[in-house]
């Protein structure tokens, strides 16, 4: 059996840049387009520059509907963190994904478009958790 050093981490991890969590483009993703983010950067191997990123809906279908699967999909492409290299879809393949970088130019636009103050706000009110003494159906 293997002996590990102290403070020697095995575990895998996702790596998230600072510059990419704080943009406007993540601060507008949905909770659920940033956990499909992140299963598809758990997949994401190093070995090549152009990796291809394949996340299948059986994959994750214990976790959401097809729809919201195809929601989070679309909306990653829409701001720029991943794009498609081959379509699946009528071929009965899953879709490839590639990382991509043009999130850079897309929080530009969004806060050229609505301002960094107003996607900060709206991102805190999402948030917001309910009072302890009130119950959830009588929420406002």
């Amino acid at each position: 059996m293997k002996k590990y050093r102290k403070g020697e981490n095995n575990e895998p991890y996702v790596k998230l840049e600072n510059s990419m969590t704080e943009s406007a483009a993540w601060t507008s993703l949905s909770f659920k387009a940033v956990w499909v983010y992140i299963e598809l950067k758990k997949r994401f191997t190093y070995e090549h520059i152009f990796s291809r990123l394949v996340l299948p809906y059986s994959a994750v279908k214990w976790k959401m509907s097809p729809s919201t699967f195809s929601k989070a999909i679309k909306e990653l492409v829409h701001y720029g963190f991943i794009e498609y290299v081959e379509h699946g879809g009528l071929y009965r393949r899953p879709n490839v994904f590639a990382l991509s970088e043009t999130w850079k130019t897309k929080s530009r636009e969004i806060v050229d478009k609505e301002g960094r103050e107003a996607i900060l706000l709206r991102r805190k009110v999402q948030k917001t958790l309910l009072p302890r003494n009130q119950p959830f159906n009588q929420a406002s």
